[in-house]
């Protein structure tokens, strides 16, 4: 134990405590919690499995058809979708949502005929597959790019002696796809499907503006339209479960399955040339989800944005737009910092205990950001009072509060949002440095000396790349934003989602676009260090 491994220890400890107070709370049942489970629940539990089979599914025919074109064949605007099929991701699924939800409303003279015409049940079951259907539409196109991003990656590297192999027994560019490259791309489709998968559960804003409650919706519900706290904070440990336990049902399904190819040839696939007609099909099928996920929301908003720009921009507007830069820029940058001292700690001791506290404190991104933030709430409520009762057997006027406050926004954020920096900062400490800090060290260099003057301005590229990767993601950010925020305090997600749920639709646009700028930001760096990995 020296000061390196003593700070990791008391940095992951700290980031455990909000998820241990939620699995904690699975055995704190609430006084509304019977009323709960005998009415909603199941209906909560039924919307989200809903929502995840639609969205994966049709993810995976947005995505993978996609993946295979652009990694496998050379058409007309080939280069062009490569990065394009990407930009998706900038766009969050609640901004999506109040571009979409116009369609429900402009359905309302066709519902109303059916219900004419077939009755109220008809109308009823018309209404909510128009609902359901259009925000599995929208989520998808939106959220499919991380399922893009992972085969594509996939398909680019797998060897050409496997691929070439199939193709010279007569196997067909359909045969190949099916019976070679996507068994061998399971890992990378599953990694991609998690991905999404924790980001429907996720979701708040899309679900709450198109009327599906989720889980995720069922917390919000609990905890401030019941006021029950404790009901709300086990119904988030049921939601933390559920994710972990279908990642971990993969993984044991996929048990001690390999996926290595064992040739000398590393040289990525040809490509295949298409036909005129190939061509065309090849840009249709890339077209279509870049069309639901990006370019029809981005000319809705701004369309919407050049009418409202004078209405939206005023005083207000522009200390929001501080907030949440500074509030996330700053944090980005701590979390980098935390980051950069896991992966050292861990190179300087890998031990199995330091990489395993480590990997537990990383998990947060598999939990979704409300139920970060009840633990959050929780916890500090706890502190304060403890802060509260001291204050007064020791006679102070005043106690200090830290659940309202920005501190406990920040550090739901460093939870949350701690693996997103971690993980290409361990990736590019392991690429660039390999064993220099152990030369620098044998060369009398300190541990601190090292990391100064050598790893920190080898991977400076990796580090602006996964700060400017969190600066995206907690931009964004809004369930968790929504629960934590300080009185008064708005950000462009928040005030956003504000517009659309007091009806001013076209005044959402002009944060949303801010917001949608920036994920532009973090994506063309995502994806010049992605082709560089790839080349």
């Amino acid at each position: 134990m020296d000061p390196w491994s003593a700070s990791t220890l008391f940095v992951a400890l700290l980031i455990l405590i909000p998820l241990a107070t939620v699995v904690i709370g699975l055995v704190q049942a609430g006084p509304k919690w019977d009323h709960l489970a005998s009415t909603v629940l199941w209906t909560y539990v039924w919307n989200t499995v809903i929502l995840v089979g639609t969205v994966s599914i049709l993810s995976l025919l947005f995505a993978l058809p996609q993946a295979w074109l652009v990694s496998a064949f050379q058409f007309p605007g080939r280069k062009f979708f490569e990065w394009a099929l990407v930009m998706p991701l900038a766009i969050p699924t609640y901004v999506a949502a109040f571009v979409y939800f116009q369609h429900t409303e402009a359905a309302i003279p066709a519902l109303v005929e059916i219900r004419k015409s077939f009755g109220v049940d008809a109308f009823i079951w018309s209404e909510k597959i128009l609902r359901y259907g259009l925000l599995s539409i929208l989520m998808a196109g939106v959220l499919s790019p991380y399922l893009y991003i992972s085969a594509r990656t996939s398909f680019s590297r797998q060897q050409r002696a496997t691929i070439e192999a199939a193709r010279t027994l007569g196997r067909g560019p359909f045969s190949v796809f099916f019976t070679v490259a996507l068994p061998l791309a399971r890992p990378a489709i599953v990694a991609g499907l998690s991905l999404i998968l924790m980001e429907v559960v996720n979701d708040y804003g899309a679900v709450h503006f198109f009327g599906v409650p989720t889980l995720t919706e069922g917390i919000f519900r609990t905890w401030f339209g019941l006021g029950d706290r404790s009901s709300a904070l086990r119904l988030a440990g049921l939601v933390m479960l559920a994710v972990l336990f279908v990642l971990l049902i993969e993984r044991g399904q996929r048990g001690k399955a390999r996926f290595s190819e064992f040739s000398r040839d590393q040289s990525p696939t040809s490509r295949v040339k298409l036909g005129a007609g190939g061509g065309i099909v090849a840009m249709t099928v890339c077209l279509i989800p870049l069309v639901i996920g990006l370019i029809y929301p981005l000319w809705q908003l701004i369309g919407w944005a050049v009418m409202t720009f004078d209405t939206v921009i005023r005083n207000t507007f522009r200390e929001q737009l501080l907030h949440s830069l500074l509030l996330s820029l700053i944090t980005a940058a701590v979390l980098t910092g935390i980051a950069v001292l896991l992966v050292y700690t861990s190179r300087l001791h890998p031990v199995r205990w330091i990489r395993g506290i480590i990997r537990f404190s990383t998990m947060g991104y598999a939990a979704p950001g409300a139920v970060i933030a009840v633990g959050v709430m929780v916890s500090f409520g706890m502190i304060d009072r403890g802060v509260k009762a001291g204050s007064g057997w020791l006679g102070l006027a005043d106690s200090p509060f830290i659940s309202g406050t920005i501190f406990a926004i920040c550090f739901a954020y460093l939870v949350r949002f701690l693996t997103v920096a971690y993980q290409p900062v361990r990736a590019g400490m392991t690429r660039v440095c390999g064993n220099l800090d152990e030369a620098s060290r044998t060369m009398g260099h300190s541990p601190a000396g090292t990391l100064f003057r050598i790893n920190i301005p080898m991977i400076r590229g990796t580090l602006l790349a996964a700060t400017m990767l969190v600066f995206v993601d907690i931009l964004k950010e809004l369930p968790l934003t929504m629960i934590l925020r300080p009185t008064n305090f708005e950000t462009l997600s928040t005030t956003a989602f504000g517009y659309a749920k007091e009806g001013r639709i076209h005044e959402c646009s002009v944060p949303s676009l801010i917001i949608i700028a920036a994920g532009a930001i973090g994506l063309f760096i995502l994806n010049r260090f992605m082709r560089h990995k790839e080349a």
